[in-house]
């Protein structure tokens, strides 16, 4: 009895010694960045461009990027397939970006139009054609009657949006937009953009002719939608001249009588008094005539002839 258990003691010892262990088999292939979808050239790479697929490691080749992080936010300097493997020079160099492409005797300027509301929803891409809408709030004042929208240009090729000119990736709150233009609407938009919204609308008629649409009939104001008619403009203030000797003070009332400005003129010394014109006593039957000083300063001169004048002769 005893004997058997030792037997099989020593064979399970002896099976130890003996045993190989038995190795896992090296994997043969790896994951490396590919793209999700195909992806033209001139699109800026981003996370949601990329994901990782397995590909054979002995096909692996020096150029192929095996990280995401040497992709991200680079441009792509060809057409990438799906599921393929991004090659370095499939991309242009890091902080490089493609160089625009702009027709004949145009422009290129960037815009800024907000939130993708002002984008159609953020559905126009590169290469569209837009018109070009300008809104002005302006003020409280009634000459833009509440705010004003009119239509700056028709028929705008987009190069490029968020310096993307193959897709149209649109940010929350600050988009900017690339727009072909003419030397003249370049002037128009550098001042609009400055002193207002700027809203684009999809354009199905394609290019337009490079002009200014800057007629009543593609304006609007705030006023027109509510119905609203503008206030009448303000009257002209009341001026009264009140002369005392040679001293002279004016007041300036409401077309309802609110004194609205009072000012007196300084003082005249006494060598300027004695430059004066005697004043000669007018008869008592012929209106008093007022006394021009000889004295240039512009404050001491008599207000315009539309104004009422009151003249006080005092005698000394």
């Amino acid at each position: 009895m005893f004997g058997v258990v030792g037997l099989l003691i020593a064979a399970y010892v002896a099976k130890n010694l003996f045993a190989v262990e038995a190795k896992e088999p090296e994997p043969t292939e790896e994951l490396i960045p590919m793209a999700i979808a195909d992806i033209a050239p001139g699109t800026r790479l981003t996370e949601a461009h990329l994901g990782r697929g397995p590909y054979p490691k002995n096909r692996l080749e020096a150029d192929m990027l095996r990280t995401s992080r040497v992709i991200a936010d680079r441009f792509a300097r060809v057409g990438i397939k799906s599921g393929q493997p991004i090659r370095a020079n499939d991309l242009l160099p890091p902080g490089e970006m493609p160089s625009l492409k702009v027709a004949e005797g145009m422009r290129a300027v960037s815009v800024q139009v907000g939130d993708s509301t002002a984008m159609v929803d953020g559905m126009i891409k590169a290469g569209d054609f837009v018109d070009v809408l300008f809104t002005y709030q302006g003020s409280s004042d009634d000459a833009v009657q509440g705010g004003l929208t009119m239509r700056l240009f028709e028929g705008v090729r987009i190069i490029a949006v968020n310096r993307n000119i193959s897709s149209n990736r649109i940010e929350r709150g600050n988009n900017h937009v690339t727009l072909e233009l003419t030397e003249p609407q370049v002037n128009v938009i550098t001042l609009a953009r400055d002193r207002g919204a700027i809203t684009l609308s999809f354009n199905p008629n394609g290019r337009g002719n490079g002009g200014l649409a800057l007629t009543n009939n593609v304006r609007v104001t705030l006023f027109e939608i509510l119905g609203l008619k503008p206030a009448d403009p303000a009257a002209e203030p009341f001026l009264t001249e009140i002369y005392r000797g040679s001293d002279r003070s004016t007041n300036r009332f409401t077309d309802r009588g609110r004194l609205i400005e009072s000012y007196t003129a300084p003082a005249l010394n006494d060598r300027q008094r004695q430059q004066l014109v005697p004043i000669t006593p007018a008869p008592s039957n012929v209106p008093a005539t007022p006394v021009r000083p000889t004295d240039g300063n512009a404050a001491d001169a008599p207000a315009p002839p539309t104004a009422s004048r009151i003249f006080l002769n005092q005698q000394n």
